[in-house]
């Protein structure tokens, strides 16, 4: 058995004593020279410490008060009121959200049919607003902009304008439009725009 020296275990201890200064470097920087704290390593969101769930989630962040106490080893204070995470805000008290559906603004001609096919999806557009946002006031209003063929499609539409809708509701509303059947416009190719109202109604 050789007793020689072994240049693994003398790597192995300096790693330990670099890790250990490293350790004691970062402490004294952010108790003494504040300035110090911007170099790594350094928390970008607590400066002093975090606490955590032992599940990878951050509960708050440590005070300062805290820290040094961690540090020399002494108890650390009790949290007061002010430390304990907030409860999440109750959700806003909204009234049941209703729409009407229509008019279909035709730029010439006639799409005697649209409004009545149009009318058909409806359900959807109210799923678009209540799963994107909901209303952002009272009443909105989302203006959908398509172009109608011989075969009676609605192609190319997009939101022309929105109101207190989010832009993925107005957008969500304008894919349940395009390619709808809307019926036979009696020109080769005629512009429409369908407008689709919402409001809140006390429940």
């Amino acid at each position: 058995m050789s007793h020689g020296f072994d240049p693994r275990l003398a790597l192995a201890g300096l790693g330990t004593i670099v890790t250990l200064a490293l350790v004691g470097w970062t402490a004294s920087a952010r108790a003494d020279d504040p300035g110090k704290a911007n170099r790594y390593p350094y928390d970008p969101v607590c400066s002093w410490g975090r606490i955590a769930d032992g599940r990878g989630m951050l509960v708050r962040c440590m005070k300062q008060g805290e820290a040094e106490a961690l540090l020399a080893g002494k108890p650390a204070p009790a949290p007061t009121a002010s430390d304990q995470p907030e409860p999440p805000p109750s959700p806003p008290t909204e009234g049941k959200l209703t729409m009407e559906v229509g008019p279909v603004q035709v730029d010439s001609g006639t799409l005697p049919q649209a409004l009545t096919k149009l009318k058909v999806p409806s359900d959807r557009y109210l799923e678009c607003v209540e799963r994107n946002g909901g209303l952002g006031k009272e009443d909105g209003e989302v203006q959908v902009r398509f172009l109608v063929r011989e075969r009676g499609r609605a192609e190319g539409a997009v939101v022309k304008t929105r109101r207190a809708v989010s832009e993925k509701a107005a957008a969500c509303i304008a894919d349940v439009v395009d390619r709808r059947f809307v019926g036979h416009p009696d020109v080769p190719i005629v512009g429409a725009t369908l407008v689709v109202k919402f409001s809140k109604v006390a429940q």
